[in-house]
Order: C-alpha cells, then sequence, then structure tokens
C-alpha cells in the first residue's frame, strides 16, 4: 500500500519536559484537518493521512506526549488529556492556521470531542470514528466487568485473570496495579506485563479473526511504554468527569459532526456513538454494516467517502 511522506516534520517547542512530534501531510494550501490517534499510547501514522484525499486536503499529525516519537519515550509526569488537547492548540497556532477540521477514531474520538470542547473557537468541524466517550460504562464494558465484552471473550477474559492473578491484581484494579508494577520491577517482567495487558485488548479490534496471544519475546521497550501510558490513562479515568464528553456537548453544539462508527463494534458498542449522535443537534451518523473495532477493507473506503462528503459541504 502506498505511504503518503509527510512534506514537513518537526518538534513543538518543549513544554513540561515534552518535545512533541508533528508532520504534515497533502497539499499544504487546502482546508486543514488534524488527526488524533489512538491508544492511548499510539502513535500517528501515515495510513491516517490516506484517510483523506491529499491532493486537496493538509492533514496534520502528532504523536501524543510519551507516544511514537515524540521525547522523552513513556514520560507520564504532566501527561494528561488537557495536556494532550493543549499540545493540539499549540500546534495550531504554531502552523499559522486559523481554524482546522478536528478527527480520530477510538481514544482519538474521545481527545476531539475533548479538544472540540475546550477550544471550539479553533474547530470547523469534527470528525470522529470507532467512537469511544471515555465513561465508566466505556470501562467496565471492556476492561472491568466480567458481564460486558468479556462474554465474548470468555477464553481471553480467563487467560487474562489468570495472568492478573500472578500480579495479585483483579480486573477492576489491573490498571493501578500494574502501573506501580512496571516503575519498579526488571526490564523482562517489564516485558511480561506489557505482554499480558496486550494480549487483552488486542483481540479485541475484532470478532472475526482468530484469537493469538503474544509472549514476553515479543515485546519491545516502545511496547512497555505504549501499555504504561495505556495504564497511566485508564488507571486515571482518562482526566476526565464522568459522562464529560455529553454533559459538555453544548459547547460544540454548533460544530457540524460527522459520526462514523462499525456495527459490529464490540470494543466500543455502538450505544456510544448513538448517544452522542442523540446529543448533537449538528452530527450525522453513518453505522457501516460489516465493521468492527478495526474497520474491514470496505468500511474503511466507506469512510473516506463519507468524510470526503462532510468536507464538501464546506466548500
Amino acid at each position: 500500500m502506498f505511504q503518503p511522506k509527510p512534506f514537513s516534520e518537526g518538534f513543538l517547542e518543549e513544554q513540561d519536559g515534552h518535545r512533541v512530534y508533528f508532520a504534515q501531510y497533502g497539499n499544504r494550501d487546502g482546508k486543514a484537518i488534524v488527526s488524533l490517534h489512538g491508544g492511548p499510547g499510539s502513535k500517528s501514522k501515515p495510513k491516517h493521512a490516506m484517510g483523506f484525499d491529499l491532493e486537496k486536503y493538509h492533514v496534520v499529525m502528532f504523536d501524543q506526549r510519551g507516544c511514537g516519537k515524540s521525547e522523552p519515550m513513556g514520560r507520564l509526569e504532566e501527561n494528561t488529556t488537557q495536556k494532550l488537547c493543549e499540545d493540539a492548540e499549540r500546534l495550531r497556532e504554531h502552523l499559522g492556521l486559523n481554524q482546522w477540521f478536528v478527527t480520530g477514531g477510538s481514544w482519538g474520538s474521545a481527545l476531539s470531542l475533548v479538544y472540540a470542547e475546550m477550544f471550539p473557537e479553533s474547530v470547523r468541524g469534527i470528525m470522529v470514528s470507532a467512537v469511544f466517550l471515555a465513561d465508566e460504562d466505556s470501562f467496565n464494558w471492556s476492561f472491568t466487568q466480567p458481564n460486558g465484552i468479556a462474554q465474548l471473550f470468555s477464553d481471553v477474559w480467563d487467560v487474562r485473570n489468570e495472568a492478573l492473578a500472578v500480579y495479585e491484581a483483579t480486573s477492576k484494579n489491573a490498571a493501578t496495579v500494574l502501573l506501580e508494577k512496571l516503575k519498579k520491577v526488571s526490564f523482562d517482567e517489564k516485558k511480561q506485563i506489557a505482554a499480558d495487558v496486550l494480549n487483552w485488548e488486542g483481540n479485541l479490534m475484532t470478532s472475526t479473526a482468530d484469537v493469538s496471544y503474544m509472549t514476553a519475546d515479543d515485546v519491545e521497550e516502545k511496547d512497555i511504554a505504549d501499555v504504561k501510558i495505556f495504564l497511566h490513562y485508564e488507571s486515571n479515568n482518562c482526566f476526565l468527569e464522568e459522562k464529560q464528553l455529553i454533559n459538555d456537548i453544548e459547547k460544540i453544539q454548533d460544530i457540524p459532526m460527522m459520526i462514523v462508527h462499525g456495527r459490529h463494534d464490540v470494543l466500543c458498542p455502538f450505544q456510544g456513538a448513538w448517544d452522542l449522535h442523540k446529543t448533537h443537534q449538528k452530527s450525522r451518523i453513518v453505522a457501516l454494516p460489516q465493521s468492527n473495532h478495526m474497520f474491514s477493507a470496505d468500511g474503511y473506503v466507506a469512510k473516506k467517502y463519507i468524510f470526503d462528503s462532510f468536507l464538501k459541504d464546506f466548500e
């Protein structure tokens, strides 16, 4: 698959001990779109830019604090949802952009909403997919309760619980316990903890693929950093008040929004996307009938055309 190359990349001025990497793709004179990556703990990827017509649009991406090429890798200090949104706003100002569209999937969808609610005057439109609302219901379904997604992955849930028992942790306190252990144990033990964490969420992206497990030998230092950041955010409820994204929706009611969600997304069920749509008066929603949290190939293409149609409304 063709991988676009950035026409510009660099780092924002260091702040709070963090140097944030960013890259720009496509048409520097086109409508600007900032794409916020998932995780927490992942990184920006060229394929995210490919979700837009790069002959027409100016796509900006950055690696969130502690992630990807941002420095230092895995740093937790001064690493919060609000700080990430402030970095996005600093980046907009650094690039001299008046307004831009904001987009993201999964954790990137939650971050897109928080950013828009913090800086509504900077946002021309919102495009979110695989919606994650970062609330108690979301975490209960995917991580803490046995009556959620665990019922679809009972075998993986049991493997996870067996691993957690080794650390004297449960599904309810796993994030806090494992994060503390990652700060204290040897590198080899960190690799095992990271593998145990990744073996749960890594199997939840789709219900149409075989379950697979990684071992500690498969884990690299960047994987440990990614897991550490993920646990940091999970143990702090993503630094959000309960139902904050929905409760603060009034702040962005005048900003048009497009929502795309896989009907078969078992990690983040369609209910969250539907609730978002119902509370936002200027939103439109499309349910992709064959897609999971990880969109099918057809779903990925459909999302690209849906977002392109949305953007044409601003011409």
